[in-house]
């Protein structure tokens, strides 16, 4: 059942069923070395939210925040490129997640919020494993470690800012960012490149990305009145 009233003929929902298409696509086909489908298929999969976002007239600090993370999609799929181009994706995710702090503490409170002590007990595991992720990298980093240990801090107040909200979609793709990007860190300097769950991070780090932007989405539109769950 699509979320908009209209059919897939209507632009939002044909938009959103073209995006996880393209997020499907990745998913089976962005493990390979780089290609240009490649890389138009992760830009672009989240892209077309940022899309969806102003189309439906959601805020646009949520669009913008899409499109900056689309712009780091699009760094980080050209990264074997050079090394700059991972600092250039970093520093967009980290940009897209100030956008979403300012959007989180911005938005009108949920009508539905979590349970207090739900919302307390995500609030301390998302304070623990960036503290811990924070130790593991100061190290294993190595040069990168600043700014590594910056975008930590800056998850960390975009999870903790989504709390603030207490929406249960927000509060959920929150959570599965910082999953996404504990996986993500965890592969790219602790995990050993040919080990066991090196194969399995890059298909987890996607689902769990791409879930997350599509959770905060209808969150976001749903605590602003557009789209009605």
């Amino acid at each position: 059942m699509l979320p908009f009233e209209g059919g897939i003929t209507h632009t939002d929902n044909g938009t959103l069923v073209f995006a996880v298409l393209l997020a499907i696509a990745y998913l089976f086909y962005g493990q390979r070395r780089t290609t240009p489908l490649k890389v138009a298929a992760k830009t672009l999969s989240v892209m077309l939210l940022a899309g969806l976002s102003a189309s439906a007239g959601g805020p646009w600090l949520l669009t913008l925040a899409l499109v900056l993370c689309a712009i780091g999609d699009f760094f980080l799929a050209i990264e074997q490129m050079s090394e700059k181009f991972f600092l250039a994706g970093l520093g967009a995710f980290l940009a897209g997640h100030i956008a979403y702090i300012l959007l989180f503490f911005a938005l009108p409170a949920s009508e539905t919020p979590l349970p207090l002590p739900v919302l307390a007990i995500v609030g301390v595991a998302m304070t623990a494993i960036a503290l811990v992720m924070g130790r593991r990298l100061f190290s294993a980093a190595g040069d990168l470690r600043w700014p590594v240990m910056v975008y930590i801090a800056a998850i960390l107040v975009m999870g903790l800012a989504a709390l603030s909200n207490g929406a249960g979609l927000i509060v959920a793709g929150a959570a599965s960012f910082m999953i996404s990007d504990t996986v993500l860190a965890s592969e790219r300097f602790l995990l050993k490149k040919d080990g066991v769950y090196g194969q399995f991070a890059g298909p987890v780090v996607w689902v769990t990305y791409f879930g997350a932007q599509v959770l905060i989405l209808f969150g976001v539109l749903t605590v602003w009145g557009v789209f009605r769950a």
